[in-house]
């Protein structure tokens, strides 16, 4: 089974561990939740990892994320644009 890092810039590290709580039920379907990391540095850098048994699901899953699920991402401050998913070799 992959496992994956994905690793973003937050707004608010905060409320991005609240989210978590919203993202692994609605993920459940392509990958299961190892951990959330946040950054030592004390700057806005987070990462999660996650078991995905099928990746082409998950990224899938990854480009239509469902309304509630993107909303809460927005409210917890996830920039898009700086996420980056790396899989384990």
């Amino acid at each position: 089974m992959p496992q994956i890092i994905v690793t973003a810039a937050v707004n608010d590290v905060e409320e991005w561990l609240k989210f978590k709580a919203d993202m692994v039920p609605a993920m459940s379907a392509v990958a299961s939740d190892g951990a959330s990391y946040v950054a030592a540095d004390g700057s806005n850098q987070v990462a999660s990892t996650w078991d995905v048994p099928d990746m082409e699901a998950f990224r899938a899953a990854q480009g239509s994320f469902p309304a509630e699920l993107a909303a809460a991402a927005e409210r917890a401050g996830m920039i898009p644009s700086t996420m980056v998913v790396y899989v384990k070799k």
